[in-house]
């Protein structure tokens, strides 16, 4: 199913799809653009090559409640979470969708499940973008991403000129399409041509990688490449791939609740134990662990390199010590740039 819409249609789009629950968009807000929830008069850029913060926190937000009670003094009582409405994400680009997919491998294709994102995920409508026109940062390409296409989405947008290109590759986006109703005209007769769209070349070798770092837990290399680190956490902020998160109690022994939240491996106290002693005191230890998690462990368990080029690390880290360096200080690179 093909369906089109005139660009200039596009708020009222947004309003029959925030009718059924919370819609998702890149909004540009300043010189900054991230996924908001749509509100009437929110400035929606869908030109914007990569938002500032990948859109991961609409499946794991950056905080969430999992337990609530109340207590009498003789009886505790568990109040049961009130269920998620149905989520539309629109206008995320395929390097963004491939780290859904492995966040989906870590709490989806575990034993048991994590029940509160498997809820979401499956509640969630996806609406990808194609990426025309990726920016200097962009490196995607070295992970076998293409910006044009995202197999796993539910409905796969593309700019036309004046209109956008609905095409639905699941049940879950035909019956998006069919809520839309006459604001979408028959684009049946409209090709998606496959275009092939290069990203940056950083001139990486990642062949063989993973396996190669399973000797270099002590490499030198670890001694320099910590050194610049400020330990800001802002590259596991901004990676859609990051998944660390840490569990609070708040509350008394009338009431209260557990929640978790994002936290970091490159934070100090993420690994200090109840003792008072840290397997991870230093940043050296911790800029290791970031980057022997993208590169070793995680394709060690999953099969791939926990990274999809989006180029965010790149963009924020202050020091530029981002995961392009770290391959190019471990042996992953090239003798020439293609």
């Amino acid at each position: 199913m093909k369906k089109l819409i005139a660009r200039d249609k596009l708020p009222e789009l947004w309003e029959a799809l925030a009718a059924r629950g919370p819609l998702y968009l890149p909004v540009q807000e300043g010189p900054v653009v991230s996924f908001k929830t749509w509100e009437e008069g929110a400035e929606a850029n869908l030109e914007a090559t990569a938002t500032a913060v990948s859109p991961k926190d609409v499946f794991l937000p950056r905080e969430e409640t999992f337990l609530q009670y109340k207590s009498d003094g003789t009886k505790l009582e568990l109040i049961p979470l009130e269920d998620i409405d149905p989520v539309t994400v629109f206008g995320i680009h395929p390097c963004d969708l491939r780290a859904v997919e492995m966040l989906d491998k870590v709490y989806l294709e575990q034993d048991p499940p994590d029940t509160l994102y498997k809820k979401r995920r499956e509640n969630t409508t996806v609406v990808a973008l194609s990426c025309d026109r990726p920016d200097p940062f962009c490196f995607c390409n070295e992970f076998d991403v293409d910006p044009a296409d995202a197999p796993g989405a539910d409905v796969m947008a593309y700019l036309r000129n004046g209109n956008v290109l609905l095409e639905a590759r699941n049940d879950k986006g035909r019956a998006l399409l069919e809520q839309a109703g006459d604001l979408l005209q028959d684009g049946s007769a409209e090709s998606v041509e496959k275009k092939e769209v290069k990203t940056a070349d950083f001139g990486l070798n990642l062949e063989g990688l993973p396996e190669n770092l399973k000797e270099r837990f002590e490499d030198p290399a670890w001694d320099e490449l910590y050194k610049s680190c400020l330990g800001c956490g802002v590259c596991t902020y901004v990676c859609p791939t990051c998944y660390c998160f840490d569990v609070e109690d708040f509350g008394h022994e009338r009431e209260g609740q557990r929640f978790r939240c994002w936290d970091s491996c490159m934070y100090g106290h993420f690994t200090e134990m109840a003792g008072g002693h840290n397997p991870r005191a230093g940043r050296r230890e911790r800029v290791r662990q970031r980057f022997m998690h993208k590169l070793r462990y995680y394709p060690e368990t999953f099969g791939e390199i926990a990274c999809v080029g989006c180029g965010r690390c790149l963009r924020s880290c202050p020091v530029n010590l981002d995961i392009v360096q770290a391959i190019k200080a471990l042996g992953g690179e090239t003798v020439e740039q293609r």
